[in-house]
């Protein structure tokens, strides 16, 4: 069966010209707050990602919500940049070599953003007050992150047909619906800090991507503001005859796995996918069994990446300064004050 990409949105956050971290303000102590093995992880570079959270919540939210988002996803924000730390360092160990990824990595972010070469993007990185050097680093990190979840987690997860067809069969009644279509989408919403034309152009760096090859659970992550449905940007099942017209007819000849052209809605632009294709009643076990397959396969690798997490962190040495807490720690984990004159 085919297996859905890894999702760990904690760790993997998206890399792209619009929305990089602005540099770090001067600080008069940059302490070390945390010690991740060999590795540490220091207060600016904390508190730069918290600047970089708050920003890009900020897209999406204002006022009393901002601050309640914000204050709920900075929690877990040490345990995630300690995950990375932790994946990273498995990565070294196993000598996964990134090198040539990076390389078209970074050709698709030259793309995106309409560059002629990799000299521009170096010089368009360092106007935005980023550093060329870091730019890759922060590249090559999210993809060893990615080839070790794969390989140590991903790999290990099987979902067989067996296992979709009992769950087609234990849920059958809840498939039950009209015809219609099950969509994915990518919203890029206009607000005061993005104007009709800036989120236009966003939605077109979009679907340049997507033509050019990108998965499409990437280009979600990297464009879409919808943050609450996953990678695939899952809206659920749209019964026939309920979408607005212009919904209607952008997605009327398109088969399972297509995606549309950018349509503009009253609240910005949309990217449209059809999942899945269903007739009426109860649908075929066929018409449904992706849908199932990635539901199961999702539902595995939440418990399964922290599981793996866990495994690492009793294998780890990780000291935490006073006033500092790792939402992630585990039983058995050697996790000590770390010496912050330094």
């Amino acid at each position: 069966m085919r297996k859905p990409a890894a999702s760990f949105a904690a760790i993997l956050a998206g890399i792209m010209l619009g929305s990089m971290p602005a540099p770090a303000a001067p600080k008069i102590i940059n302490r070390v707050i945390c010690r991740v093995n060999n590795e540490i992880i220091t207060q600016m570079q904390f508190e730069r990602e918290q600047q970089k959270l708050r920003t890009d919540l900020g897209e999406k939210y204002s006022g009393a919500e901002l601050e309640t988002r914000v204050r709920q996803q900075s929690a877990d924000l040490l345990r995630s940049m300690i995950d990375e730390d932790l994946l990273v360092q498995k990565a070294k160990d196993e000598n996964i070599n990134v090198e040539t990824d990076i390389i078209k990595q970074l050709d698709q972010i030259r793309q995106a953003n309409h560059l002629d070469s990799l000299q521009d993007l170096e010089k368009e990185v360092e106007k935005q007050g980023m550093v060329w050097e870091d730019f890759q680093d922060r590249i090559r990190r999210q993809i060893l992150v990615q080839q070790v979840i794969e390989r140590e987690v991903g790999s290990r997860i099987t979902i067989t047909r067996e296992d979709c067809r009992k769950y087609f069969d234990a849920h059958r009644e809840e498939f039950n619906s009209p015809a219609g279509k099950r969509l994915g989408e990518i919203l890029v919403g206009m607000n005061d800090k993005r104007p009709q034309a800036d989120a236009e152009k966003r939605a077109q760096d979009a679907i340049a991507e997507l033509k050019g090859g990108a998965k499409w659970e990437d280009v979600v992550k990297k464009y879409s503001d919808d943050t609450e449905n996953g990678t695939m940007g899952d809206i659920g099942f749209v019964k026939e005859g309920t979408m607005a017209p212009v919904v209607a007819d952008a997605i009327a000849k398109l088969d399972v796995n297509d995606y549309s052209d950018v349509i503009r809605v009253s609240s910005g632009y949309l990217i449209l996918r059809v999942l899945e294709v269903r007739s009426a009643g109860t649908p075929k076990f066929e018409e449904v069994e992706q849908h199932i397959n990635e539901e199961l396969y999702n539902q595995q690798m939440q418990g399964a990446m922290r599981k793996y997490l866990s495994e690492l962190r009793t294998q780890s040495y990780i000291q935490l300064a006073p006033g500092y807490i790792d939402t992630g720690a585990v039983k058995g984990e050697s996790v000590s004050p770390v010496d912050i004159d330094e």
